[in-house]
C-alpha cells in the first residue's frame, strides 16, 4: 500500500491485526512523520502485560506522543480511547466474559492493556486529589465524587503515588471503569475498608493488597473476577514470553526514548528487588478482608512462591499459571 487512506482502510477493517499497524508505523517512518513511533509504542503496549515493568514510563511517554495528533486519526488507531457519549459514562461493558456464562465453556481470557492518558485533565486532577489528601492525613479518600462522572470515566488505573495516602482508612471507588490498581495500594498501611464495588472490568488484584494488615472491610463485584465461585472464569495464562492475549509475545523491552536505568522490581513475597524475567509470575485466590480475589504475584523465586498462603477452600488449591485448562472447583451460585 502506498496510500494513507489504504493503510486506515486496511486498520479499519480488522482492528485485532498488529502486522498492518507495524507495517503502516514503517511507512511512517520512512516519511519522518512523528505518529510512526506513536503507534509502535502503542502497539508495544497492546502486547506488554499489566504488570509489565516498562508500562508506567511508558503510558507516559504515549500520553506525550499523543499530544496533538488528529483525534480522527487516534480514533481508527487507537479505538480503545476514543471518546465515549455521554450516555455511556454510567456504566462501560466489559465483555470479557460473555462467551462462557451460559454453557460454562470458557474460551482462553486476556487481561484489559488500555493505557491511562497522563496528559488528560483528568489524571492530572486525579494526581493533585492524592498530593492534597497526603499533605492533610485525611482518613478516606473518595477521588471519583471530586472529578465527577465524566472526568472518572477517563481514568482506568490509579497512579503509583496513592502508596502516599499512608492515613488513609476508607479508599472509595464506587463506579470506577478502572481496569488495575498498582502494587503500591500495599504501602496504604492504615487502609481499612477497601471499597471498588461496580468496577465491572476490574477482574484482578496485585498481591500487595495483602500487605495493608488492617484491611477487614471490603465490597468488590465479585462475579467480575477471574475464578469467581459464581461462574468460575478461567484466568489470563502466565508462562514466560506470552502477552496479555493468547498468541501474543510479550516484549521484554518497550520501546521508550526515556528509558528506566534498572529492571527491576520489588518480590511480591519478600520485598526484595530482583530482575524480573517473568519466571516466577503466578495467580493465587485469598481472602482478603469479606472477598476472595485473584491476586497477582510477581515473585522473585520458586522460594517465594512457595511461602505464598494457601487458598480457602473452593478455589484453584495451589499457586498456578492460569489458562483455560487449569481445573476449577464447581460453581457455587
Amino acid at each position: 500500500m502506498h496510500d494513507e487512506h489504504a493503510f486506515l482502510a486496511a486498520i479499519r477493517a480488522d482492528l485485532e491485526d498488529d502486522l498492518r499497524r507495524l507495517v503502516y508505523a514503517d511507512w511512517l517512518d520512512d516519511r519522518g512523520d512523528p505518529r510512526g513511533p506513536f503507534l509502535r509504542l502503542h502497539l508495544a503496549l497492546r502486547a506488554a502485560g499489566p504488570d509489565h515493568l516498562d508500562r508506567v514510563p511508558a503510558e507516559h511517554e504515549l500520553s506525550r506522543l499523543r499530544v496533538g495528533l488528529d483525534p480522527a486519526w487516534l480514533a481508527v488507531v487507537e479505538p480503545e480511547l476514543a471518546p465515549r457519549r455521554d450516555d455511556d459514562l454510567d456504566r462501560l461493558p466489559c465483555r470479557c466474559f460473555d462467551a462462557g456464562y451460559e454453557d460454562r465453556q470458557w474460551p482462553a481470557l486476556s487481561f484489559h492493556t488500555e493505557p491511562q492518558d497522563t496528559e488528560c485533565d483528568s489524571w492530572k486532577r486525579l494526581l493533585d486529589l492524592v498530593e492534597e489528601a497526603a499533605a492533610d492525613g485525611r482518613k478516606e479518600f473518595i477521588p471519583g465524587a471530586a472529578l465527577g462522572a465524566d472526568q472518572w470515566s477517563r481514568i482506568v488505573t490509579l497512579p503509583p503515588t496513592i502508596g502516599k495516602l499512608t492515613a488513609v482508612r476508607r479508599l472509595y471507588l464506587y463506579g470506577s471503569h478502572l481496569v488495575r490498581i498498582p502494587p503500591e495500594i500495599g504501602r496504604m498501611t492504615a487502609l481499612e475498608e477497601f471499597d471498588p464495588y461496580t468496577s465491572y472490568r476490574l477482574h484482578w488484584f496485585p498481591y500487595e493488597i495483602t500487605r495493608c494488615p488492617n484491611l477487614r472491610k471490603s465490597r468488590v463485584s465479585t462475579r467480575a473476577l477471574y475464578g469467581n465461585f459464581k461462574y468460575r472464569p478461567p484466568f489470563p495464562q502466565l508462562d514466560p514470553g506470552v502477552g496479555p492475549s493468547l498468541g501474543q509475545v510479550e516484549p521484554s523491552r518497550l520501546p521508550l526514548r526515556n528509558r528506566p536505568a534498572e529492571f527491576t522490581r520489588p518480590c511480591s513475597v519478600c520485598g526484595r528487588p530482583f530482575e524480573d524475567r517473568r519466571l516466577h509470575r503466578v495467580w493465587i485466590s485469598l481472602r482478603v478482608a469479606t472477598d476472595v480475589l485473584p491476586l497477582l504475584v510477581n515473585a522473585c523465586s520458586e522460594d517465594c512462591i512457595k511461602r505464598l498462603p494457601g487458598p480457602p477452600d473452593g478455589y484453584v488449591p495451589t499457586p498456578h499459571r492460569g489458562g483455560p485448562d487449569i481445573p476449577q472447583p464447581p460453581t457455587n451460585w
